[in-house]
């Protein structure tokens, strides 16, 4: 970390709380600095010594930490360490005699009350006069499905509620003694070590997550690892490169991506590569990467992908990848060395798979691997741009657009990449519903950048400036840094790799580089000049597992029956459902 940026002071008790810890959890991840300060320490009015080195400090501290703090200050104003904060983070604002009276003091109010919401449904309203920390939710009113723990209620004209509820306020900045205060009305911080079956629904979990999120990114903007863009694409799974299928028509699609401006990737069945249309392969090979394809399983069969054997799972792989150059000889259409896997089931093996076998990143729907297989994933590893907890592998998440456009957004401000999933009946009512949401994702406060998959994946990396040096956190196993830029800029890429040994080497632009391993990281320094560009790529050693998979008849046979079935669902299913 540069000398002299923002530093979080965490004032807290003697003993730290589960609060305290999920605090310091969440500051971990986001890779922001901090310190620890007990309430008998900062009555010594000194912080010297816990900030040296860091121009910056801002404070974290609950409600009743600041009141004790408070208590102990002989005058209104604040004491004159907490005076010099650039910003204090207030929450756990309970309903109790001292709590009220911090908020009173703090507010200005002697009305203030705090007052308990009850566990009904809710909609909570987010400003949009406050982008720089609100970014992509700015302007959002979201239905939660349960109300807030409490809510502040306060009348001062010089305040902005940044979260607001028909009640009160959750989320709310004024100043007081010349400081920038953020009052956060939740009593309690999520825990990002949690276990995650599923994916993170702001509708359930808006209280002790949205809030203290915007404020981190925003307070420590300067140290936080941040994107340039949101990289988008629309993934449609399962269709063969036919005119149409099901209620998917790709001259609609195109018609649409063409008035709407994005990008859509197939998930394509390896199986299918022999059964292409000529007409369709030409559309998509001049559609100016608006249509491409990546891979979607191998026969997709049910939980193919949930093997826990290396060796199917490397025989599947080496057959997959087999059928789509085939598909590539014969079409001239090259495809995005990306795995979504079919039904979204996958094992931890599968992920180290993936690597050895030369493929940069998978794209998924579920977040925690299938079957009997541990379940490692955490809310950490959701709140991360990929998750990578796997083999080191990255598995980008995705949602369908009945997530809402809620999540879309905190995915956003949390810098991962916007995927949308979705299958052929996307496109009911020549895309009518898919159009009025990609209308909404337009209309939100990002930089939003439709590419195909595997460029959105390449382009999806955090970064910080290290002084002289641009700080590049890569996730997937291929990145591209552009410099668009008048000068020369040195970037020095970080790679998280604790099995070194399978590493083989590190192509920059297409040639080996040298490389550096510390601290579990790979690490490689390059220049990068003005209107310049650099591709980096690891590559890895293969694990021979024989050759492709040479099922028996019976197994080829219920593939097909399987496939043929599938389609037959998907492109006469909706017709019988209209008649009955």
């Amino acid at each position: 970390m540069a000398k002299g940026t923002s530093i979080a002071l965490l004032l807290r008790g003697n003993a730290p709380s589960t609060n305290d810890r999920n605090l310091t959890e969440i500051l971990d991840l986001f890779e922001i600095p901090w310190t620890a300060l007990t309430v008998d320490q900062a009555r010594g009015d000194n912080i010297a010594a816990p900030t040296a080195g860091h121009q910056q400090f801002s404070v974290l501290t609950s409600a009743a930490c600041l009141a004790e703090v408070l208590q102990c200050n002989k005058t209104e104003a604040l004491p004159t360490w907490l005076a010099a904060a650039t910003s204090i983070f207030v929450y756990g604002f309970q309903v109790t005699d001292p709590c009220k009276a911090v908020l009173r003091q703090i507010t200005g109010d002697p009305e203030a009350e705090i007052r308990g919401s009850g566990q009904c449904p809710t909609t909570v309203s987010v400003t949009d006069s406050f982008p720089e920390m609100c970014g992509p939710m700015s302007g959002l009113q979201i239905q939660l499905e349960r109300g807030a723990d409490t809510t502040l209620a306060v009348r001062n004209s010089n305040l902005q509620s940044i979260v607001g509820v028909r009640e009160g306020h959750l989320f709310a900045e004024f100043t007081y003694s010349g400081v920038r205060f953020f009052a956060d009305s939740s009593l309690t911080i999520v825990d990002v070590r949690e276990r995650a079956a599923s994916y993170f629904d702001v509708k359930k979990g808006f209280a002790g997550a949205v809030p203290v999120v915007m404020y981190l990114k925003w307070a420590f903007r300067d140290v936080c690892l941040t994107s340039v863009e949101t990289s988008a694409c629309l993934i449609i799974d399962d269709p063969p490169l036919w005119p149409r299928y099901g209620l998917l028509d790709f001259d609609d699609l195109l018609q649409l991506a063409d008035k709407l401006t994005f990008a859509t990737t197939i998930a394509f069945i390896p199986w299918n590569w022999r059964r292409t249309n000529r007409g369709t392969v030409a559309a998509f090979r001049e559609s100016s990467g608006k249509l491409s394809v990546c891979v979607h399983g191998c026969d997709h069969t049910g939980g193919e992908f949930a093997a826990r054997s290396p060796e199917l799972l490397d025989r599947k792989l080496k057959t997959a990848r087999t059928r789509m150059q085939a598909l590539r000889q014969n079409t001239a259409l090259d495809h995005e060395n990306v795995m979504v896997f079919p039904q979204g089931a996958f094992s931890p093996e599968a992920a180290s798979a993936l690597k050895r076998n030369g493929f940069i990143a998978a794209v998924n729907t579920e977040v925690a691997p299938a079957n009997d297989a541990l379940n490692e994933t955490t809310l950490a590893d959701l709140w991360s741009v990929a998750i990578v907890r796997y083999g080191s592998f990255p598995i980008f998440t995705r949602r369908y657009i009945d997530h809402g456009i809620e999540n879309f957004a905190f995915d956003g401000l949390l810098g991962k990449p916007c995927f949308i999933a979705g299958h052929h009946d996307l496109l009911r009512g020549h895309g009518s519903d898919l159009a009025a949401f990609l209308r909404q994702l337009a209309s939100l406060r990002w930089k939003l950048c439709w590419r195909p998959l595997e460029d959105a994946v390449r382009r999806s990396y955090g970064i910080r400036s290290d002084g002289e040096t641009i700080l590049v956190r890569m996730l997937a196993e291929r990145l591209l840094f552009e410099n668009g830029g008048p000068t020369t800029r040195r970037i020095c890429v970080m790679k998280r790799e604790p099995q070194i040994a399978s590493l083989k080497g590190v192509e920059v632009n297409q040639g080996l580089s040298a490389y550096e391993y510390t601290d579990g990281h790979v690490r490689v320094m390059v220049d990068v000049p003005p209107g310049g560009a650099a591709d980096i790529r690891c590559i890895y050693r293969e694990q021979l597992h024989g050759s492709p998979a040479s099922e028996s008849i019976r197994y080829r046979f219920g593939v097909a029956i399987r496939r043929y079935l599938s389609e037959l669902r998907d492109n006469y299913g909706h017709l019988l459902r209209s008649r009955a």
